[in-house]
């Protein structure tokens, strides 16, 4: 069983480790229950990808799939997915794709809005996962996750240092590890 955002989760995500597959890996798991699923991002995920993960799922299912791809007005999708969630009652999960930048801080306006999302999911009990790159502390301190957010659980995704194709989730002080594959993450045993 893979550990999945109960409430609201940060999964912050080293470089090309898969951050994206795992939401879509989460948001599939939801379809499948036959939940309804917002999906908030820069830009759609890549097509070849997309299709890996939902070769399997039938295109009524896939058609609870709300994507919101808005370039680099975030917030623009951010207040769409919270206008959906004031409207329909069967959403289960909102993921929020890559919701700041790579580098440097997330603007005030842009944390303002993500902490309104942030509390709508709550009044709704929806999970919302939101991904966006980590990086690594310059003093040696470790992984960092990027935006202060408040309320959210820190989980770190990024490649373990023994295998290439092995993917370690840290949770608080536990590590989960995974191997990618075209199916998405599969635990280790």
């Amino acid at each position: 069983m893979h550990p999945s955002p109960s409430s609201c989760v940060h999964l912050s995500v080293a470089a090309g480790c898969g951050g994206t597959t795992w939401g879509l890996q989460q948001a599939r798991n939801a379809l499948v229950e036959g939940k309804h699923v917002v999906w908030i991002c820069d830009e759609s995920p890549d097509v070849g990808r997309f299709s890996q993960m939902f070769t399997n799922v039938s295109p009524s299912v896939v058609s609870k799939f709300h994507l919101s791809a808005v370039g680099e007005n975030i917030e623009a999708g951010i207040e769409s997915g919270i206008s959906l969630l004031k409207v329909l009652s069967n959403i289960d999960l909102v993921v929020v794709d890559d919701w700041t930048t790579k580098t440097g801080k997330a603007s005030v306006d842009l944390r303002k809005s993500i902490h309104k999302l942030i509390e709508e999911c709550k009044v709704n009990q929806v999970s919302l996962l939101m991904i966006s790159s980590a990086y690594e502390d310059a003093s040696g301190a470790g992984w960092k996750a990027r935006g202060g957010l408040r309320g959210c659980e820190i989980w770190f995704l990024h490649r373990c240092s023994r295998e290439e194709r092995i993917r370690e989730l840290h949770i608080d002080d536990v590590v989960n590890e995974f191997t990618i594959t075209d199916d998405g993450f599969i635990p280790r045993k």
